[in-house]
């Protein structure tokens, strides 16, 4: 995903390759929801889940990527959201006007969060685009991260002047303090309201440190202060990444036990349960994150290599933009004629439903103004 991304000129060649490692991990996750739930036999696919964990860090890593592009801030509040806006934000806005009218061969399985509109008997297609401002719905479900990168984007221009001057420091000191934020979110467990929260206050007393800033903080730091010798920074990020992983699998494996037990009592189906441990803001899977950038970081990459992941980031945004449509008419279609382990379908199937996506996106870009329909 190109969501922030330097000119063909100017290309730091990491993170090209981080961020095509991160959009295909998108895709592949996407193209494991054919594989992980058996709906019928009511069991999880066991290659499935172990990659649902593999692949959590995909969508931290565009937040780290974009702080790492974009901070300081180097032009006045105004220009830089019309230029964040206008790569990100238009072509958005028409592909997921798009989505809400093709055709799809199926119905899409998850949509939106409950609102005021969502059993008024409005028409579908009404209601999605009414939605589209707002939040996603089950025509657009996969841009639910889009509306979060746009509000980091207006935060950055405040945080600009501060991240800049910070030392050291004082950037751990408020990694620290993010980090205790990513631990509440076990201590709920016993504890659902602390720091002075209460039915009628949520904003707690380390409301303002959690959430997903702190991966833009983290991006900036690891940028700018990992000193680290190659060796020592790809070992460190190689195991924070195994041990973050472990963590992030068992936890998995023990969440979809409860899912299924609580279905099979209540005859409900709770998803949430499903997202506990594998939470984009828990510290394991910001281990994984840390871990896998850190890795990357410091390797020196050929020239052929780097030529062929500088031409699918340009892409990228497109990509990930294009990339569920194919993935659901793929999804359906394909799997049948395969027969092979899961785990495998949904690595064959990601490597089709990818680079079909960017040959498409590829055709687009021949387009006259096609940067408002790809980024």
């Amino acid at each position: 995903m190109a969501i922030s991304q330097p000119t063909a000129k100017n290309r730091i060649v990491y993170l090209d390759v981080l961020r095509v490692l991160a959009c295909f991990m998108v895709v592949m996750v996407h193209a494991g929801d054919a594989y992980l739930w058996n709906a019928d036999q009511l069991t999880f696919g066991k290659e499935c889940s172990f990659l649902v964990a593999l692949l959590r860090p995909c969508v931290p890593l565009f937040i780290i990527m974009s702080s790492i592009l974009l901070l300081p801030v180097k032009t006045d509040t105004t220009t830089f959201l019309k230029r964040r806006f206008t790569r990100v934000l238009i072509p958005f806005l028409v592909w997921s006007i798009i989505y809400v009218f093709l055709p799809t061969p199926n119905k899409i399985l998850f949509g939106g969060p409950e609102n005021a509109f969502t059993d008024s008997g409005m028409n579908v297609y009404l209601y999605n685009l009414i939605m589209v401002p707002m939040n996603f719905t089950g025509s657009n479900v996969h841009f639910w991260f889009i509306y979060t990168i746009l509000g980091l984007y207006l935060f950055m221009p405040i945080l600009s002047p501060w991240i800049q001057k910070a030392s050291k420091k004082a950037l751990q000191g408020f990694l620290g303090i993010w980090i205790i934020t990513l631990l509440i979110h076990y201590v709920r467990i016993w504890f659902p309201q602390i720091h002075g929260e209460c039915d009628w206050n949520e904003y707690g007393m380390l409301y303002y440190f959690g959430g997903y800033i702190g991966y833009i903080v983290l991006g900036y730091y690891l940028h700018h202060y990992n000193t680290l010798s190659a060796k020592k920074s790809i070992f460190i990020g190689a195991l924070l990444f195994i041990v973050g992983f472990i963590i992030t699998y068992t936890g998995f494996i023990n969440d979809e036990n409860r899912f299924l037990a609580q279905l099979a009592a209540e005859n409900t189906e709770n998803w949430k349960v499903l997202e506990f441990s594998i939470h984009n803001l828990s510290p394991n899977v910001v281990m994984m994150t840390a871990g896998l950038f850190m890795f990357f970081q410091k390797i020196k990459f050929p020239a052929f290599t780097t030529k062929v992941f500088t031409e699918l980031s340009i892409f990228s945004y497109g990509i990930f933009l294009v990339h569920y449509i194919v993935n659901l008419w793929c999804s359906f279609k394909l799997p049948a004629m395969m027969n092979l382990n899961p785990g495998v379908e949904q690595v064959i199937l990601t490597l089709i439903i990818f680079f079909l996506s960017y040959g498409i996106i590829k055709l687009i870009a021949l387009l006259p103004k096609s940067k408002y329909i790809i980024g």
